[in-house]
């Protein structure tokens, strides 16, 4: 199965994948189906991945540990599943332009504070739609959660009032009525990750789960015992977080396999 190792940590349906054009997507066998797992693995997979990830988040996660694999000479374990991989590319998400895009018309928005997306459930992105019912009314609609709020604002030298985005508090737009050309305006926000999505954080928080949560991800015989003494004994940081990345793939491909 080409990029073998990544399709299992990432463990979503190869057939509902976004377009290649999304923020990090890769090759995905369409015929994949994600492994159903035990609790401790799960237990992992939200330490590891965020407690709720969505496509984009899992895809950032994705993109720093396949880059922490290969940079050992473990990545012979990654290889041995199958040695196709089309993810070691020069293409980086650290200049991604995160923020706001507007599908069309978006000089008549204009927005302020933050989201509350990036942090340690793992999800980067949001999408709204804003509906313009009179230069005073707007309709927005949160595409996620279909939550939908009506605000009825003032308009003061043609530039409406804030109006808080549904399920973003911290976050408003508003529309400055001179500009408007539409009625209707789709917005997409990618967050910036935030620390609490860093590596080393996660596998801070690795460490901490309990004892079953260990025995499950690092089962004793080979090659697990070689995972956990990666995990449990190498100071190293990509060897170390390695270690639970390998168990955590070879678990799943155990499970998928049966």
């Amino acid at each position: 199965m080409i990029n073998h190792a990544r399709t299992l940590l990432l463990n979503r349906a190869g057939s509902k994948r976004p377009a290649p054009s999304f923020f990090g997507e890769e090759l995905v066998p369409t015929a994949f189906g994600p492994v159903v797992l035990p609790s401790e693995l799960l237990t992992v997979r939200q330490v590891l991945l965020g407690s709720n990830p969505d496509d984009a988040g899992l895809n950032y996660l994705l993109w720093q540990y396949c880059r922490i694999l290969h940079s050992t000479e473990f990545e012979d374990f990654v290889y041995a599943l199958d040695a196709r991989v089309t993810y070691l590319h020069e293409k980086t998400l650290v200049d991604y332009p995160f923020g706001p895009v507007v599908d069309n018309n978006g000089d008549a928005l204009q927005f302020q504070g933050t989201p509350a997306l990036g942090i340690s459930e793992g999800r980067l992105q949001e999408s709204w739609k804003i509906e313009r019912l009179l230069d005073t009314s707007y309709r927005l609609t949160n595409m996620y959660t279909g939550q939908i709020s009506l605000a009825s604002v003032n308009v003061t030298n043609g530039v409406t009032d804030f109006m808080a985005i549904p399920g973003h508090s911290s976050y408003r737009v508003r529309v400055f009525v001179g500009a408007v050309d539409t009625g209707l305006w789709y917005v997409i926000y990618t967050a910036k990750p935030q620390s609490t999505l860093d590596p080393i954080t996660l596998a801070g928080q690795l460490n901490n789960t309990s004892a079953a949560v260990k025995q499950a991800l690092f089962p004793a015989r080979e090659p697990f015992k070689t995972f956990a003494s990666l995990w449990e004994y190498e100071s190293r940081f990509a060897y170390k977080i390695s270690g639970a990345l390998l168990a955590l793939i070879y678990r799943t491909e155990e499970l998928r396999v049966g």
